[in-house]
């Protein structure tokens, strides 16, 4: 029976600001993220991407082995790991990501013939899944993927990773037509289609086919439905930073959405099973932001927040 989710893309080696003026490296990259929390949240996992052997490479491989998570997609690299220096707003804990991948092991894998049997949904993010070699490469594996699992994709901007912004609208616009299920932020369309409304953008992509979801920090998230919106309301908590907190919350929807057998079937949904699925993804999204870095709940957090949080509603 085909189980595994598939997070395929980018893997890079976060450097986040630490005590004293230092830096502490830590696994990051939204595909990496998403794999990594699948695995915490209980859910089976693999990771289609690229890892060095280098002493970072050899520590995420690690980490994704003790979460559960698959590596028999990843092919290895002797070139050094990516980098991405991340700083931390003063004010919203939003942070800004300078990313380094010139003559490093950032290249899509080398993928044998049979790599979705055991496939049930492949999901692919980011910068990694338009631009380069690995945007190519991501093109050529939703286009395998078709019909034969469902496929979602994060927008998750990087702006100096990009071409521009009309050429990113192109990339974006052409990734719709392959995937079931899209997710971007408010500040991902802002940057996008500067003066458009966020929500009518995400409706309106919504109409095109693919189940829309929209991230708005604090204010929660909304599914749309062929135009219709579900909303789901977060819970205030004190931010740290934001990294990785949209790939904790891509990773819970799908991963409730496939234990509960709808992932295929999210448009027949009724707004309540959707409603609780935006309501576990805020809740990993706000575990994630609770602590430095991409730092991943378990299912046993996760659960533990939304007991607390009906509690004391």
């Amino acid at each position: 029976m085909r189980s595994q989710i598939l997070s395929m893309g980018e893997a890079l080696v976060d450097v986040l600001p630490a005590d004293g003026g230092l830096w502490r490296p830590v696994p990051g990259g939204s595909s990496y993220n998403v794999a990594l929390a699948l695995g915490r949240l209980g859910a089976p996992a693999a990771f289609v991407g690229r890892l060095s052997g280098d002493e970072q490479g050899r520590r995420m491989t690690a980490i994704l082995d003790a979460a559960g998570v698959a590596t028999g997609l990843v092919s290895a690299d002797d070139r050094p790991s990516p980098l991405s220096l991340v700083e931390r707003g003063s004010e919203t804990g939003n942070a800004r990501y300078s990313i380094h991948l010139a003559d490093t092991a950032h290249a899509p894998p080398e993928l044998a013939a049979g790599w979705l049997e055991d496939a049930a949904h492949l999901h692919v993010s980011s910068f990694s899944a338009v631009v380069g070699a690995w945007g190519a490469a991501v093109g050529d594996a939703l286009d395998a993927a078709r019909g034969r699992v469902t496929r979602s994709f994060d927008v998750n901007i990087r702006p100096n990773l990009l071409p521009g912004r009309v050429a990113a609208q192109e990339l974006v616009a052409a990734r719709l037509e392959q995937v079931e299920i899209v997710k971007a932020s408010d500040e991902d369309l802002r940057w996008l289609f500067p003066g458009a409304d966020p929500e009518q953008i995400a409706a309106d992509w919504s109409r095109r086919g693919p189940i829309s979801v929209l991230t708005r920090g604090a204010d929660g998230a909304s599914a749309f439905v062929r135009g219709a919106a579900i909303r789901g309301a977060a819970r205030p908590v004190a931010v740290v930073d934001t990294v990785g907190a949209g790939d904790a919350f891509m990773a819970g929807f799908v991963s409730l959405a496939l234990e509960r057998g709808i992932l295929d079937r999210l448009a027949e949904q009724d707004a309540g099973s959707v409603g609780a699925l935006l309501a576990f993804a805020n809740a990993a999204a706000a575990l994630c932001c609770m602590r430095a870095g991409a730092d991943m709940a378990t299912r046993a957090d996760v659960d533990a927040f939304l007991e607390h949080s009906c509690s004391s509603a």
